[in-house]
């Protein structure tokens, strides 16, 4: 990461490789908003490709787990800030989506436009989100919001578990 400009290159070999085992950086690398100089022919093609067989399974144990590392952090207090919460909070939701066989939106305001109902974590969720827009999503999550907010996000991820797909 060098200022505004992220440089990621794969060995041609393992990237595919990871893809084959439906790794879900790479995956999300494939179908990032950004603009990626690609030589590739057929890109388009070769990406609505990936997309349409790549294993939600996968999908969904990466993000429970990077759900389930950031709640260890928050339960053991070693960084419970409201990024940390929003990034938990990103993968619970992605872990559901995934758990029905649909594909969540690497946008946030997008993934949180695929629930129907509003739910006491995407209002979480959605006031993390306002923290990071002030660049104040660093600063510890007040002693008094820590419990309510654990506890809402560990029921949220005791059913996301049973939803495996």
């Amino acid at each position: 990461m060098d200022g505004d400009f992220d440089f990621v290159s794969y060995d041609i070999d393992k990237m595919f490789g990871l893809l084959a085992k439906s790794n879900p950086t790479v995956f999300e690398w494939i179908r990032a908003h950004i603009i990626y100089f690609n030589a590739l022919p057929n890109w388009d093609l070769l990406q609505k490709d990936i997309i349409a067989n790549f294993d939600f399974k996968s999908l969904f144990h990466h993000y429970i787990s990077l759900a389930k590392g950031n709640i260890n952090l928050m339960e053991t207090n070693k960084k419970f800030t409201y990024k940390t919460v929003f990034y938990c909070i990103r993968g619970l939701l992605s872990a559901e989506l995934a758990s029905k066989q649909l594909m969540p939106e690497l946008l946030i305001v997008d993934l949180f436009n695929q629930f129907e109902k509003e739910n006491d974590v995407l209002k979480i969720a959605k006031e993390s989100l306002e923290r990071k827009k002030q660049n104040v999503e660093k600063e510890e999550v007040d002693s008094r919001y820590k419990v309510h907010i654990l506890s809402t996000i560990k029921e949220f991820t005791t059913n996301c578990p049973s939803k495996e797909p």
